[in-house]
């Protein structure tokens, strides 16, 4: 992930990997604002989700520079 102010650019891999959690492509992101938002909305563990999923999301929330 590259960071400079208030912008955000994903890598590749960082798209595929939130992709792959998620089911939702986070390439449109291109701010902090727009990335918190996106983390809100996807990144919150769901009832279905594996304990792996769920811990996996839970250290991206914690890490994710929003």
């Amino acid at each position: 992930m590259l960071l400079h102010d208030q912008q955000v650019r994903l890598t590749a891999r960082e798209r595929d990997i939130l992709l792959r959690l998620t089911g939702s492509d986070p390439s449109y992101v291109t701010t902090r604002s727009q990335l918190k938002a996106w983390v809100d909305q996807h990144l919150q563990s769901l009832p279905h989700d594996a304990d792996e999923i769920q811990q996996i999301k839970a250290v991206l929330r914690r890490h994710l520079p929003i």
